[in-house]
């Protein structure tokens, strides 16, 4: 575990640089003291968040910002078994590091479109919300009609330190053709 803790830092630090790894630890650090996402690293768009794991404390935060569906990517914990899932809650487990499914990308997308276009507010969180969420964020907006650059880059603003690994860049470049071939946009 503390190995892992020093590649992460060390991989931030030489790829991202030290402004970006601070932002990281402020923006990681915080919330896992807390339970409680930061809103500011969070709000992408005024209807879609992303984020870390949250807790109670971090649940009651979301609601009173009126998010009241989530979409969980992680396989180590199902929100539902501590009583943190709202009504509305997608669970799509993906490991660690890893990409999504092309299946769970678009079950995903799917259901954040359904609740943003009934003037909802979604959630997609992961342990930290710097790999699986992002992706999965980044694939609503491929959806969108958005290139797989400009998708990364509209989390990025606001998520400055999130850090998709190349397995979840090369699926969401599939998912991209997928969904042009097919002319599923929106």
């Amino acid at each position: 575990m503390i190995r892992k803790a020093l590649q992460i830092v060390y991989r931030r630090l030489t790829e991202q640089g030290l402004r970006i790894s601070l932002l990281w630890l402020y923006g990681r650090g915080l919330p896992a003291l807390t339970g409680m996402p930061l809103l500011r690293f969070s709000r992408i768009t005024p209807s879609l968040y992303v984020g870390p794991q949250y807790r109670k404390n971090g649940l009651r935060l979301l609601q009173s910002e009126g998010i009241h569906a989530v979409v969980n990517m992680r396989e180590e914990k199902d929100d539902r078994d501590f009583g943190l899932a709202p009504a509305q809650y997608c669970y799509l487990p993906t490991p660690d590091d890893e990409a999504p499914t092309i299946e769970q990308l678009h079950q995903g997308v799917d259901f954040i479109q359904k609740i943003i276009q009934q003037g909802g507010k979604v959630y997609i969180h992961c342990g930290a919300g710097v790999g699986r969420a992002p992706t999965m964020a980044a694939a609503y907006f491929i959806h969108q009609g958005m290139s797989v650059e400009e998708a990364i880059n509209t989390i990025r603003l606001v998520r400055p330190f999130i850090f998709i690994t190349p397995p979840q860049i090369k699926q969401l470049y599939r998912y991209y053709e997928i969904v042009h071939s097919d002319g599923h946009v929106s």
